[in-house]
């Protein structure tokens, strides 16, 4: 049996049509027929019919196994080319979120460059959502970002690296800097600055809230951890952030909340599940796992 005879099938029984299935892989009719021919010999039963050129085509209970089993094995096609492709290449691709590229990038860099690596590396800045898609998708050998302790990834490998903590962030010359720890509802007529529902942040913080029951009264949705943190320092309100955020920030200070409030994230370094590593790529993980971040 050939991925390509299977790949033909599967959209065969998408389509429901020799025709159209033929256009889309720019074959002739006849090839798509010899196909099924092929796979109804191999298998030993029929796996579609069909009444007349002009009518409905049907999918057997054979076939419809076949479709269902022919959806693993494309994958398991895709998985060979990606890896085998990745393999053979020289570069280590290394994709990472915003906080783990002002934190904790140049220490790798560094360190990447002190082994003689530092030709090989390629780098991308992304969002945490997309450095996970385009990780299955090849276009990184892995990702450094940070994850929830309670958030697992389906076919992904992960190392954590260091714990951290999310923090309210406040106005260093304000009264809530002085405290040692936040209840929520202290703050609940502060102005509470949050960023989109595509960050870890909010997600958090969202678990939080539905945890707790608290609601802000007032607040405002900002991109980007700068921002964020210019308001905070002005007095525009308050924040939720990584403790590590504004660790050089000192018009702005990191507040735990407590205890029931807390909730905790790890820097991590992910890589797929059927990753094989070259020389090149396994020295460049094994540098990166042995940083202290």
């Amino acid at each position: 049996m050939e991925f390509r005879d299977v790949n033909y099938f599967h959209k065969l029984v998408e389509l429901k049509s020799f025709k159209e299935t033929a256009n889309y892989f720019k074959v002739s009719q006849p090839a798509i027929s010899a196909m099924v021919k092929r796979l109804e010999k191999e298998i030993g039963c029929p796996l579609v019919f069909q009444q007349s050129s002009r009518s409905k085509l049907t999918i057997t209970p054979a076939g419809l196994v076949v479709y269902k089993q022919a959806k693993k094995l494309l994958s398991i096609e895709n998985v060979i080319k990606l890896e085998a492709k990745r393999a053979s290449e020289s570069k280590f691709k290394l994709g990472y979120s915003e906080l783990a590229g002002k934190t904790w990038l140049s220490s790798i860099i560094t360190q990447l460059n002190r082994g003689h690596l530092l030709a090989s590396v390629e780098t991308f800045e992304e969002n945490s959502h997309f450095l996970e898609q385009h990780l299955r998708d090849g276009k990184y050998d892995a990702i450094l970002f940070t994850r929830l302790e309670n958030e697992m990834l389906k076919g992904i490998n992960l190392t954590n690296l260091t714990k951290f903590h999310y923090n309210l962030i406040v106005p260093a010359n304000s009264s809530l800097a002085q405290k040692d720890e936040i209840d929520l509802f202290e703050i609940r007529d502060i102005p509470l600055i949050l960023r989109h529902k595509r960050f870890l942040s909010r997600t958090a913080l969202e678990q939080i809230f539905a945890k707790s029951g608290f609601k802000p009264k007032r607040k405002l949705i900002v991109d980007s951890i700068d921002a964020t943190i210019q308001l905070i320092s002005k007095g525009m309100g308050v924040g939720y952030l990584m403790n590590i955020s504004v660790k050089n920030h000192p018009e702005v200070k990191a507040i735990p909340l407590i205890p029931s409030q807390q909730i905790d994230c790890y820097s991590c370094l992910a890589v797929r599940e059927e990753f094989s590593p070259n020389q090149v790529q396994k020295e460049c993980l094994n540098i990166i796992k042995n940083l202290n971040l």
